[in-house]
């Protein structure tokens, strides 16, 4: 499977099964190029990267290639930084169709969520 940001962007640390979720614990690698242009000296993780980064998760999740196929919602509450919350939880619930795949997700850490996301991927 083609993984832009998997150990370039972010590392999955471990995986688990929660509540009929599957809750990817990630580490920001700060290194990355996204955070040296976004933005030099106070690095954020971009909305349409962490989208990639809950598309990729799913990927794993599913075991196959997907694209976005439909956004139903995102919503970004706050702002996500290696250097603030260098660790998050990507949490993703999955309902495999017969042609998609509906995805409920959120990106987390212990204080707040980063972001809340709703669509479905082909």
């Amino acid at each position: 499977m083609d993984m832009l940001l998997l150990n370039k962007f972010y590392r999955v640390v471990s995986r688990e099964e929660k509540d009929n979720n599957i809750v990817f614990h990630v580490e920001l690698l700060p290194e990355c190029d996204v955070y040296q242009g976004h933005f030099p000296g106070n690095p954020v993780s971009p909305g349409v990267c962490n989208i990639e980064m809950i598309k990729e998760c799913v990927m794993q999740v599913v075991g196959r290639k997907l694209v976005m196929n439909k956004l139903d919602r995102c919503r970004l509450t706050a702002v996500a930084s290696p250097s603030v919350c260098p660790t998050l939880d990507v949490t993703v619930h999955v309902e495999e169709g017969e042609s998609s795949v509906k995805v409920l997700a959120s990106i987390a850490d212990a204080q707040q969520q980063y972001m809340d996301f709703k669509g479905e991927m082909i």
